[in-house]
């Protein structure tokens, strides 16, 4: 079954435990700050996307309810945004949940029956908005208007005053009312609503939320959480506005910002590890491995996305990516299968260009051995691995006679090495002429001949997993399995994971 994502599962009676992330000490300290709040309030959760916003907004809900006993809301602007006016989508929450939580207290959902009744007389259309969203810009919304008005006649500007100010009155009311409700269901403490995706939604919608919440709701102890990424709501103000001070915009709706610290490489990968649940379609392909194992996938996927310095987006459609691949490779190879794409996949998003370079034989893969090979080259546990991905990058893009090239070429080396492996170079006899003391001398010559002995191994395990092949079953060489992953790259690659 493929998951586009997979939210953890909340325990009421423990909460935070499979929050990977640790956010457990902001979500207590946030807490702190609101619950003392009396006076209407913003607050914007901004992260980038892939960050753990969601599950960070709905631990915090959790929180509040279990251990605050405050009330709240939440939902997905996203998700509502078929809807043309947020005020409806705001109230139709706030009248779900009381509904479900206050049926005995029937003070509260006599109080905001009031409140609706009102809503319907505050709700307004915004003409210049209206047709430039509608249009894409293409009709001067500001000239429509500007025509408009100098066509009202000055028996109409006293209605429209007249009107104005009933509009106004009511608007007073509304607000009245929601309070009165507020204070029948906790007089002390707060009310949350939790507005996530905000980023996402359609443009002119999340500028209409925003201006709903501030001038509409603008009501003591009425607390706003807003989940955004502020770069991306940026740009939908933008693409509304045209070229303006995007941030100096959003300091008009917003009282408080709180910037979520990002996680870090390995705690984020141990998370969408877990939610994607890759561990589980492993062991339901046979592939049984302990975490202690050098060639844990995890492990390989933690050391290459810190060596690539890849940015958490970039992970999170890696493992979307992989995700889906392993809903598509059969079980037979699979453990190989997966290490080649998780390298693939994470060079492709460190250099796209270095990546196509290698599969098609632009480039001799030095460059990417320099930065791959150390991380493992250089810890006696991981020396399998090392091999492993030197096979690979020596291996991709060829074919069998290239193929069967490699190996000779291998063991020429080998057997070169095998017969200097007690001959000392220039360099060495140099190294010794200014040693006098014997027992110094016999250990630098036993660190070279151990240094020679280390390579000439290494050439044996190269060669032997290179002719030996890779499946338990056969003989299914690397260059083989290598063409496999890059077709179903491809394959992938037809797909659009930025909109997952």
């Amino acid at each position: 079954m493929i998951k586009k994502n997979q939210e953890i599962e909340i325990d009421e009676n423990d909460i935070f435990k499979n929050d990977k992330l640790q956010r457990e000490d902001s979500i207590k300290d946030l807490s702190k700050l609101i619950i003392s709040n009396t006076e209407p309030l913003v607050l914007s959760i901004n992260a980038s996307w892939g960050s753990g916003k969601t599950t960070f907004v709905k631990l915090w809900q959790t929180y509040l309810k279990k251990e605050c006993n405050v009330n709240s809301i939440y939902f997905s602007a996203w998700e509502d945004d078929f809807s043309k006016e947020p005020l409806i989508s705001i109230l139709g929450e706030m009248n779900s949940y009381i509904e479900k939580n206050f049926k005995v207290n029937t003070a509260v959902p006599k109080s905001f029956k009031k409140a609706l009744s009102l809503s319907g007389k505050i709700l307004k259309k915004v003409v210049p908005t209206a047709i430039k969203g509608a249009t894409a810009g293409l009709i001067d919304a500001p000239q429509i208007v500007e025509d408009t008005i100098s066509a009202i006649s000055e028996e109409s500007v006293k209605t429209l005053i007249e009107n104005y100010s009933n509009d106004k009155n009511i608007l007073i009311e509304f607000k009245k009312a929601i309070e009165k409700v507020l204070n029948e269901m906790d007089k002390e403490k707060p009310f949350v609503i939790f507005i996530d995706e905000l980023d996402r939604c359609r443009p002119l919608y999340s500028i209409e939320l925003l201006e709903r919440i501030k001038h509409v709701f603008g009501i003591k102890r009425l607390i706003f959480v807003l989940s955004i990424d502020k770069s991306q709501l940026s740009e939908s103000i933008k693409s509304q506005y045209g070229n303006i001070n995007a941030n100096s915009y959003l300091k008009r709706f917003i009282d408080l910002e709180y910037t979520l610290s990002n996680p870090t490489m390995n705690k984020f990968c141990d998370y969408l590890y877990k939610k994607f649940e890759i561990e589980k379609i492993l062991q339901s392909k046979g592939i049984e491995i302990k975490d202690t194992e050098p060639f844990h996938h995890l492990i390989i996927m933690k050391k290459l996305a810190n060596v690539f310095n890849l940015q958490l987006r970039d992970i999170e459609q890696i493992f979307t990516k992989i995700h889906m691949l392993l809903n598509v490779i059969s079980p037979r190879l699979f453990g190989e299968h997966l290490k080649v794409i998780i390298f693939f996949e994470m060079l492709k998003s460190y250099d796209n260009r270095l990546y196509y370079n290698l599969i098609n034989k632009k480039t001799d893969g030095i460059e990417i051995k320099n930065m791959v090979l150390p991380i493992f080259k250089d810890d006696s546990l991981y020396k399998d691995v090392s091999i492993f991905f030197e096979n690979l990058i020596d291996s991709t893009g060829k074919n069998d006679e290239e193929y069967n090239q490699l190996i000779q070429k291998h063991k020429e080396e080998h057997i070169k090495k095998l017969n200097d492996i007690n001959l000392f170079e220039q360099d060495d006899i140099n190294a010794l002429e200014n040693v006098p003391d014997s027992e110094a001398k016999k250990k630098i010559i036993k660190q070279k001949y151990d240094k020679k002995r280390k390579e000439v191994q290494r050439l044996e395990h190269l060669i032997k997993r290179l002719e030996f092949g890779y499946d338990s079953w056969g003989d299914y060489r690397l260059n083989d399995l290598i063409e496999t992953v890059i077709k179903k790259i491809e394959f992938a690659d037809k797909f659009n994971f930025e909109t997952v």
